[in-house]
């Protein structure tokens, strides 16, 4: 589960009116609480023990928490949704198959603010020895870049964000 989904989630729980959350997913889990008492939201992620280990996030200290949670004031989590920057942002180029994604040889690599046209290859996704062509689906100028050479992407993931 990426920032942007977690962020969603925490906006709906907070939405719901529940006062705890538990999902449990075969990577992590997450474990929301609301005290009544105290605008804060304790968000509990753990992974599995066979996982490398993660470093550690920063605390935002709001309230006493056990050991091992992160606690984050209300405000804050509602100061850094996503939603809003990814709206900044256009639309979206997602990677159609699990790989490890290519730039283009040098000259032709795409970079923030070149135009292109709808057809025209934006990258490779190496999957299985095979290079496969990732093209513009539409006209437009790129706006952001979330990959860099030799990164590992998963199906659906965000490769290029356009306008």
């Amino acid at each position: 589960m990426d920032l942007k989904s977690i962020l969603e989630l925490l906006k709906a729980v907070d939405k719901s009116g529940f006062d705890t959350f538990e999902l449990n997913d075969k990577d992590f889990s997450l474990i929301l609480e609301r005290n009544a008492n105290v605008p804060v939201q304790q968000v509990m992620v753990s992974a599995p023990a066979q996982a490398a280990p993660m470093a550690a996030a920063p605390m935002i200290a709001a309230a006493p928490v056990a050991p091992a949670a992160v606690s984050v004031p209300e405000a804050a989590v509602a100061a850094s949704e996503a939603p809003a920057v990814a709206e900044d942002r256009g639309k979206e180029i997602v990677s159609p198959l699990v790989g490890v994604f290519h730039k283009l040889a040098e000259g032709k690599a795409v970079k923030i603010g070149d135009k292109l046209k709808k057809g025209d290859i934006v990258c490779m996704v190496e999957a299985m020895k095979l290079m496969n062509e990732i093209t513009m689906p539409e006209a437009g100028e790129i706006t952001w870049a979330a990959c860099e050479e030799g990164d590992s992407v998963e199906y659906g993931q965000l490769l290029f964000n356009y306008k």
